[in-house]
């Protein structure tokens, strides 16, 4: 058995422990699943009060004396 196809078994082997854990670990569990949030459709949100949907097109700021600062 050749040592690429030993590490193909062992990845096999701890992918099903890791997937037999997490199935114990959800059967355990006390509370029930939160229910999936359920966000806004399209475009661009105003969540910094400059960029909405079809608005995003950069822009070039003057700035006095140059740029120096």
């Amino acid at each position: 058995m050749s040592p690429a196809e030993k590490e193909a078994r062992q990845m096999m082997a701890d992918k099903k422990a890791q997937d037999a854990a997490t199935k114990a670990y959800d059967a355990a569990s006390t509370t029930p699943p939160k229910p999936a949030k359920k966000m806004a459709k399209g475009g661009v949100t105003r969540a910094d009060g400059c960029v909405t949907k079809g608005h995003t097109k950069g822009k070039m700021v003057s700035i006095a004396g140059g740029g120096k600062c």
